[in-house]
């Protein structure tokens, strides 16, 4: 499992209830529906919920993007305090990547982070500068808790794995955080104790990934760790996690390109906790 973390039963266990409600509301409770000057005959023909349901998604997916950069320029801003980083800029509207971290002057140093959520395809829409000494992506799990984050982070490896390997991408790291975490709705083992009450303070999960784009001369690079990379580091330092604690936080992602019968290629990629296998895939073959 690539995450530990749950969401707790008590509260998933609601969410269907809920669809039910709503989407049967005209029929359940056409009284509710007329006290707010609602036509219960025009709930679903009218197409009123879908528009209303697809106007609180918009609504909601504007401020969680904001509030996920915001979170991310809060750990920026402590780093630049501390002195840990000389500089630090955002750039979401004019580029590709959401943040430029100088980690060093004299000579200079630069990282990149693009900000994301755990929706699918939005993951592969970014670009790593040329100057960048490091490129990571910061997932938030904000969305649905219908599915467990240990499902949401296995897809977005398997996602910036498959750019790596067919794209030529180069990501370094992956670290998964937001709102949710060390709270009562997905609390966090790593913290015994403070499970449910750790919130902002609990660290990111980070995820290392390999140092080279793998290929037939080179099909399992080596994977980062957190001495090869500068900025990952830091960020856990940052949230009280030092020395041999950092393994809690800290996933290896390795990729390997299997050579197939037919000129064909397969890409397997495992990810590691502590020195043991927690997660396993292939991917469907394809042709050179």
């Amino acid at each position: 499992m690539t995450l530990p973390c749950r969401h707790e039963e008590r509260i998933t266990k609601q969410v269907q209830p809920t669809i039910n409600l709503l989407t049967n509301l005209d029929v359940l409770h056409p009284d509710v529906l007329l006290q707010h000057q609602i036509q219960p005959a025009d709930y679903k023909s009218g197409l009123v919920f879908r528009s209303a349901i697809e106007s609180i998604r918009g609504r909601f997916i504007a401020s969680s993007t904001t509030s996920r950069e915001g979170l991310v320029k809060v750990v920026l801003d402590s780093l630049l305090q501390q002195h840990r980083i000389a500089d630090y800029s955002q750039s979401s509207h004019v580029r590709r990547y959401d943040f430029t971290v100088a980690l060093e002057r004299n000579p200079d140093y630069f990282a990149a982070i693009e900000v994301k959520g755990g929706e699918g395809n939005s993951i592969n829409i970014s670009e790593r500068p040329l100057w960048a000494r490091e490129f990571g992506i910061w997932c938030h799990l904000d969305g649905a808790i219908v599915n467990q984050p240990a499902n949401g982070s296995h897809s977005i490896i398997n996602r910036v794995t498959n750019e790596l390997v067919r794209r030529q991408k180069l990501v370094d790291v992956v670290l998964f955080k937001d709102i949710l975490c060390g709270t009562t709705t997905r609390p966090c083992p790593k913290y015994p104790g403070r499970e449910s009450t750790i919130a902002f303070d609990a660290a990111p999960d980070v995820f290392l990934f390999p140092q080279r784009v793998p290929s037939l001369d080179d099909p399992a690079p080596p994977t980062h760790t957190l001495k090869s990379l500068r900025l990952p580091k830091l960020i856990l330092e940052l949230f009280g996690v030092s020395g041999n604690a950092q393994t809690a936080h800290t996933w290896e992602v390795h990729v390997r390109i299997i050579e197939l019968e037919n000129a064909k290629l397969q890409r397997e990629v495992q990810v590691l906790h502590q020195g043991i296998v927690v997660d396993r895939s292939l991917s469907r073959p394809w042709r050179v």
